[in-house]
């Protein structure tokens, strides 16, 4: 009996450190520190590279950077927060914006979030492949589900046991919290443009990416303030006052050339409705950035001097976004007829 009484008593003080341990697990919804660094509006430069990231090669002069959150996508090869702040520290201590690249309209195969299961067995929210980028599938970004893999405000009030739960599988934790603390500025956000499709079938659908867009800024800039939000494409939404005050700049491709194909010219019409959305968000003090796929030398000088005009901060890319960024050729300017040949 004496001996059962002692083994008890073990027992409960074991059972009763666990639960004190429990209590002591951080919460991982807690506010983080506030971001500091230059304002997105005093970029002059900025550079768009998701593969093969490195510091060494991206010029001093790019004020801002979009790179992914890992180098291939996967959880294994994050960035962690000493290679985001090499990234964001120029070689001569001054800082730029690092940006994570954050598909909110495509579920990606390669993510920590993504389960083996759905190939065979997809959930409700989930479509199909995009044939133009393998791993990519569509999503209903208005399904519940899909939202809390990307973010999820309730985590505010979790539990002791899911704290212990997202402590086991950190999987399991949504995407945006995974970028907020591994340290970076703010998020690119793709595939806003996703909406456009859906209301082939759905009325809501605009209301639902917007709606989307304002739960990711409000819970990610609680949680970090300063937090940057910067979607690429989707300009129409630029419309909509609300949409413009959550976020902090926007990204727009393909904007003069590429619509339907490489270094194809897009009408233009359909450029100066998608100029005169974009100077919505510009009239706001919302910055713009533009990226543009082309390789001819001569369209980039022209290209890049229409930039200048509109007062645009744009960048050359391929369209891999492999290559580390490069500055966009200067445009020639007419000859000074006062000066001598």
């Amino acid at each position: 009996m004496r001996a059962f009484l002692i083994t008890l008593a073990l027992l409960l003080a074991t059972a009763w450190a666990g639960l004190a341990a429990l209590d002591r697990l951080p919460d991982p919804a807690a506010p983080l520190s506030p971001r500091t660094g230059p304002d997105l509006g005093s970029v002059k430069a900025w550079g768009y590279q998701l593969q093969s990231i490195n510091a060494r090669l991206i010029p001093d002069e790019i004020d801002l950077l979009v790179v992914d959150y890992s180098r291939d996508g996967t959880a294994d090869r994050a960035l962690t927060p000493h290679d985001i702040e090499t990234l964001r520290t120029k070689p001569g201590g001054a800082k730029r914006i690092v940006l994570c690249y954050l598909s909110i309209g495509e579920a990606e195969n390669y993510r920590a979030y993504w389960r083996r299961r759905w190939s065979t067995a997809p959930p409700a929210w989930l479509g199909p492949e995009n044939l133009a980028w393998k791993g990519n599938y569509a999503v209903n970004y208005w399904h519940p589900e899909w939202q809390r893999l990307v973010v999820d405000p309730t985590r505010a009030a979790l539990s002791t046991w899911d704290r212990l739960m997202l402590a086991l599988v950190p999987q399991a934790q949504p995407y945006l919290d995974h970028i907020l603390e591994a340290g970076f500025d703010g998020v690119y956000l793709d595939r806003i443009d996703a909406y456009e499709k859906a209301l082939e079938t759905r009325a809501s659908a605009t209301a639902d990416m917007i709606a989307f867009v304002e739960t990711i800024s409000a819970y990610a800039k609680k949680r970090r303030p300063g937090f940057l939000i910067v979607p690429q494409n989707g300009e129409a939404l630029l419309t909509e006052p609300r949409y413009r005050r959550a976020i902090d700049g926007v990204g727009k491709e393909d904007l003069f050339y590429g619509e339907t194909g490489d270094a194809i010219a897009n009408i233009p019409t359909d450029v100066r409705q998608t100029i005169a959305q974009l100077n919505r968000a510009k009239a706001d003090g919302r910055p713009v950035f533009v990226v543009e796929y082309l390789m001819d030398e001569d369209l980039k000088r022209k290209v890049h001097a229409e930039w200048r005009l509109l007062g645009y901060v744009g960048v050359f890319a391929g369209r891999g976004l492999s290559l580390p960024p490069v500055l966009p050729p200067q445009p020639v300017l007419p000859a000074d007829p006062a000066q001598p040949k």
